[in-house]
């Protein structure tokens, strides 16, 4: 790799690793949250709510996340403006957290539904029995051992998401993938393909990143529900 390209590109890509992270993150917290309220709806009683919820993660999990993306960036400022709200000047990140946060929750449900279901109906009786109300019962066995039985596939989810993030420049927002193509169109395709593959070692090294941490939160689980 030519010294120039990597001293003149890697401080301005190294620059991006936070906008970049904060596009991973904050879905991921909000797709928790809403999965989480999702799958106690497709595992609970209520026909009304579970049809819709039904429709609603069909939509997000049978169409390709980019034409999501560009749904909710053309989409959801003139849907405001029917209610008289302008949101022009939101920054194009924010349309792709939102785009991320739908679609990534549905898949969270799923995989939090799969584990629940995984849960032995006989750990759930027997919060019953030594007098876990329904709240306490749900944090303190159900939720602790779907999570331990979900982590595994949330951890690729996860990894998914972050290397995604990488179409978020398709709507103007920037990033590391973003600002490699930005200096590539610069330099007029010069060191094009060094500046590709110093963006790739970036997001390798965080997707590992990623998963160690992880494993390591894996790990601890397990040895915790041993001790339990």
């Amino acid at each position: 790799m030519p010294t120039h390209v990597l001293q003149s590109v890697l401080p301005g890509l190294l620059q991006q690793v936070p906008t970049t992270l904060l596009y991973w993150f904050v879905p991921s917290a909000i797709a928790l949250l809403l999965g989480t309220l999702l799958c106690i709806v497709r595992v609970g009683q209520h026909r009304v709510l579970y049809w819709a919820c039904t429709v609603f993660i069909s939509f997000f999990r049978g169409t390709p996340g980019i034409v999501q993306i560009y749904i909710i960036f053309f989409g959801l400022p003139k849907l405001f403006w029917a209610v008289h709200v302008d949101i022009d000047g939101w920054p194009a990140g924010a349309y792709f957290i939102i785009a991320t946060s739908l679609n990534l929750s549905c898949f969270v449900c799923e995989v939090l539904k799969g584990g629940y279901l995984g849960v032995d109906h006989g750990q759930i009786e027997a919060g019953k029995s030594i007098g876990f109300g329904r709240f306490q019962n749900f944090f303190r066995v159900i939720a602790p051992q779907t999570l331990q039985i979900s982590i595994l596939n949330l951890k690729n989810l996860e990894i998914d998401v972050l290397k995604d993030t990488s179409v978020a420049y398709t709507i103007g927002a920037m990033e590391i993938l973003g600002y490699a193509n930005r200096v590539i169109s610069n330099q007029f395709g010069v060191g094009q393909l060094w500046i590709l593959g110093v963006a790739a070692i970036i997001y390798f090294i965080l997707c590992a990143l990623l998963e160690l941490g992880f494993t390591a939160a894996s790990h601890h689980m397990e040895r915790h529900g041993r001790r339990s």
